[in-house]
Parts: structure tokens; C-alpha cells; sequence
């Protein structure tokens, strides 16, 4: 039955696809009500449960729980407070945000959507060190937030003011008129980004209303959105009778989805969702790549060639649409930062952080803070953008005499507790030696899994070539391999 009916799409091509939306700054995010549950807040269901059973309906068979929900203010004569109390004592109540929430808040989204009247989102974003401009009236639509990072909508309102949340059926049937600014905006961003939906299911009674008021906007050629979603199981309902009733009818579900562009991917555990957003962030850092080097002296080399080949490095990694993180290190950082420069020249691009990130050290302790503390975390917060760590020489001057750099230790140590991956030129000497034969010492801990031809390259840069711009197209093909996997 499956494979006649089902029109889901595999996760390796939803990863390839959204992951080039996130680089071309065109992916927005829409959240439902499941991505709240595991926080301890309730689903639609559970947030009417108390409703149903006023009703002296059956919770377990009430689908439609918008018209449940009207059915209640109809029979307090016309009254909401009923449904307001039941937002307010459920959403009140302050939770923290979930990895979902910490993954999503660190991608490189600036439109957020949600039907959910609770604060997780928003407050992973500021977590994230992100400033975000919340929008669930209309007059919010007229005003931008200064120095906003991102926009949240919350288009069926917030706990702050739940006596305007949508809920009934009335609520529901008046928003176009009511929100129109917000129906607007939505199908304005549903044609221009690529969404992922989270945390809807084929039973949520949202999605329909949210997908019907954009619908028109489609003009029949509508831009390609993604939803994850957990795929209806045997152990999921009570007999094989029904279990099977509800895959078909999710699989319907699916193929409705499609006539919005919605592409659906099916996990098997909701345990899966957070994988493929950790996944999804871990590819989209491995674009952005940290150069790590100091030199006081460079050995074998002479600093001309040394610096030639930092340039020539960062040059070309630039060239490849990757962005450039350095830390300014002493004798090496210069040459990073003029290579990635001459390539955006070349290119009439302007600064940015989006191509480069300069992070020159502080040198000076100030107003009592401790150096070596600020250190520690200032490399911390770099080592955090990115997805691969480029390593090379390592050497420093303390009293006259030339030591290894403990400053590359500690950031190839952030890197690997990062997710991220080494790259180490073991052949420019130093620090960078020892951490060459660290990896390949125990290859399995840090590149299991990766091809042959990759080993192959990686162990050739411990080699010493005729000219250290010779190892540059080596490190290009081991960082594309990174990037393919």
C-alpha cells in the first residue's frame, strides 16, 4: 500500500534543497503546536480536552476541534472567556525552549512563523543572541523593531493577550477581514521563501486554514516548502484494522499537501526530526570555515611563502562560496584576511559577515576582567559559526624563546566539541604537527566513515611539498568531501 500511494520525498533531498535556501537567504521557518509538546505545553487536543468533556463529548472521537471550540462559545451564549482561561492557565506557565527550538533560533532564518500562542520560539532566538521583532497585532505590522535580527509571526496570537486568540470557528471565519495585513504578509513570504513546517500533523486542525489563505496566491506554479512529519505507525492506534485506515489517510494528507508545493518527509520517531535539523545546521556550518594559525617563525619556510600560502589559501576557499572566519593570529592572520579580501574585490562584493568574520583578540585586560577567561570564551563563540577548522603552524614567542601555541590546541579542542571538523596541515610544523598525528592516530574518533581518497589526502599533508601553496588543492578536495557528507 505504501509504495502505491505514497508521495513523500526522501531526507537526503530535503537537506540538499532547503540547505540551498539557508545559503541563499530565502528560508523561513513555520512551527505548530507539536514542537511546543515536548517542552511540557499541550497539543490543540490536549488544550480542549477539558472543553470536550464540558460538552459531554467523547475527547477520543472529536477531530474538529475548531468547531469544538466554537460549539463552547456557544453554549456560554456568545462568551470566550471560557477558552481564554484555558490558553492562559495552560501558556502561561514559562517553559524552556527544546533543541529544536536552540537549532532553529542558530540557522540563518529572518522569517518565523507559528500558530502557537506560547513564547519558546522567540525566546531561543534572544538565547541565540538574536533580537527578535514579535508580531501577533496589526498595529505590530506597522512599527519595525530597531536593530531587529529576525521577524516572528504569530498569526493566531500570543498568552499575553489571549482574549484575541484565534481559536473558534467565528475567530477562524473573521480573520481574513480581521488580520488581513497578516494574510498578506503571509502569501508575500510563502511566494518569495522556502518554508519548513514543523510540528503539524495530519490531524492538526491549522495547517488547512494556514495553507486555504495562500492558496489563491499560488497562480497554480507554487515555490517548493518541506514539512517533516512522524509517519503513522502499526503501534500507533489500537488494531491493524485501524492503523492501516490512518496511513492511508495520512498519505492523502501528503498528496493534498503537494497542491500547496508542500513536500512532506515521514520519520519513523519524532527523535528523528531533531536529527535531521542537527544535521541540516551541521551542513550549512560547513561552509564557514575557520582558519586557526599563529607564527612567530615558520620553520622550514620562508614568511614570504608562508604567507603566500595563507593568501592563496583563504583566497581560494573564498572562491568556493565559503565564508572565512579568522581570529587575526599573529604571522598568519594578515594573509588570511587580504586573500578573502581580494576575492570579494574581485567579485565588487562588499565586507561582510556573510563572506568574512575578523575577530582580532583583545590584548589588554580592562576594568578587571581576566584575560585568559575572555580568551576562552571569545574563542568559543568563533569556534561556534563554523563547521570545519583549518589548522597550520602554531608557534608563538614567550621570553625570547619560540614555544608551541597552546591558543591552536584549545581552538582545535572547541572545534571537535563543536561538531566541527579538522583540517590540519601537519607539514607547516609546530602545534599543527602534533594535532596531524593526533587525528590520524585515531582516524576512527575523528573521520570515521570517510572514503578512502580522503584519508589519502589528508595523510599526504603531513608530507613537507616543494611550495605550501602546492597542499591547496588538496585541502579544496577535502573540504568539498566535508561538505558532500
Amino acid at each position: 500500500m505504501k509504495k502505491m500511494l505514497s508521495e513523500d520525498i526522501d531526507a537526503k533531498t530535503f537537506l540538499r534543497e532547503y540547505l540551498k535556501e539557508l545559503h541563499n537567504k530565502n528560508a523561513g521557518v513555520f512551527i505548530g503546536a507539536g514542537m511546543s509538546i515536548p517542552a511540557g505545553y499541550l497539543d490543540w487536543k490536549g488544550l480542549l480536552r477539558e472543553v470536550v468533556v464540558d460538552l459531554k463529548l467523547d475527547p477520543e472521537k472529536e477531530y474538529d476541534l475548531v468547531s469544538v471550540a466554537q460549539y463552547s462559545v456557544n453554549k456560554a451564549g456568545g462568551n470566550k472567556g471560557g477558552l481564554t482561561k484555558r490558553i492562559v492557565d495552560e501558556f502561561m506557565q514559562v517553559k524552556k525552549p527544546q533543541r529544536n527550538h536552540e537549532i532553529l533560533a542558530q540557522l540563518p532564518v529572518q522569517v518565523y512563523w507559528t500558530t502557537n500562542y506560547d513564547k519558546l520560539i522567540e525566546t531561543a532566538l534572544q538565547n541565540a543572541k538574536k533580537v527578535p521583532d514579535v508580531k501577533y497585532t496589526e498595529k505590530q505590522l506597522r512599527v519595525t523593531r530597531p536593530d531587529r535580527d529576525v521577524t516572528v509571526y504569530k498569526m493566531h496570537g500570543d498568552v499575553d493577550h489571549a482574549e484575541d486568540a484565534i481559536i473558534s470557528k467565528d475567530d477562524y471565519e473573521r480573520y481574513p477581514r480581521t488580520m488581513d495585513s497578516f494574510v498578506r504578509a503571509l502569501g508575500g513570504d510563502f511566494i518569495e521563501r522556502t518554508f519548513l513546517f514543523l510540528g503539524f500533523s495530519f490531524t492538526d486542525p491549522n495547517i488547512d486554514y494556514i495553507l486555504s489563505r495562500v492558496r489563491a496566491n499560488h497562480n497554480g506554479s507554487p515555490r517548493p516548502h518541506y514539512c517533516i512529519m512522524k509517519r503513522v505507525g502499526k503501534k500507533d492506534y489500537g488494531t491493524k484494522k485501524e492503523s492501516e485506515y490512518y496511513q492511508l489517510r495520512q498519505q492523502y494528507f501528503i498528496k493534498d499537501l503537494a497542491r500547496f508545493g508542500v513536500q512532506t518527509v515521514l520519520v519513523d520517531e519524532y527523535k528523528e526530526i531533531t536529527d535531521l535539523l542537527e544535521e541540516l545546521a551541521t551542513k550549512y556550518k560547513r561552509n564557514s570555515i575557520f582558519i586557526s594559525g599563529a607564527a612567530h617563525e615558520y620553520g622550514k619556510w620562508t614568511a614570504q611563502h608562508a604567507l603566500d600560502f595563507a593568501h592563496d589559501l583563504s583566497y581560494s576557499l573564498a572562491a568556493n562560496k565559503n565564508r572565512i572566519i579568522t581570529g587575526f593570529g599573529v604571522g598568519i592572520g594578515s594573509a588570511v584576511i587580504n586573500g578573502t579580501l581580494k576575492h570579494l574585490d574581485e567579485q565588487g562584493k562588499t565586507i561582510s559577515d556573510e563572506d568574512l568574520v575578523m575577530r582580532p583578540f583583545p590584548q589588554v585586560a580592562t576594568k578587571g576582567q581576566d584575560l585568559k577567561k575572555l580568551w576562552h570564551s571569545y574563542r568559543e563563540s568563533m569556534l561556534a559559526y563554523a563547521g570545519i577548522g583549518l589548522f597550520v603552524f602554531g608557534n608563538k614567542q614567550v621570553v625570547g624563546k619560540t614555544e608551541l601555541s597552546d591558543g591552536l590546541e584549545k581552538e582545535f579542542d572547541f572545534c571537535i566539541a563543536n561538531g566541527g571538523k579538522p583540517i590540519v596541515v601537519g607539514a607547516t610544523g609546530y602545534m599543527a604537527e602534533q594535532l596531524w598525528k593526533k587525528v590520524t592516530g585515531d582516524w576512527a574518533t575523528y573521520f570515521k566513515g570517510m572514503s578512502a581518497s580522503f584519508k589519502k589526502d589528508y595523510m599526504a599533508l603531513g608530507k613537507a611539498p616543494k611550495n605550501l601553496t602546492d597542499f591547496i588543492p588538496t585541502i579544496t578536495r577535502l573540504v568539498k568531501e566535508l561538505q558532500k557528507n
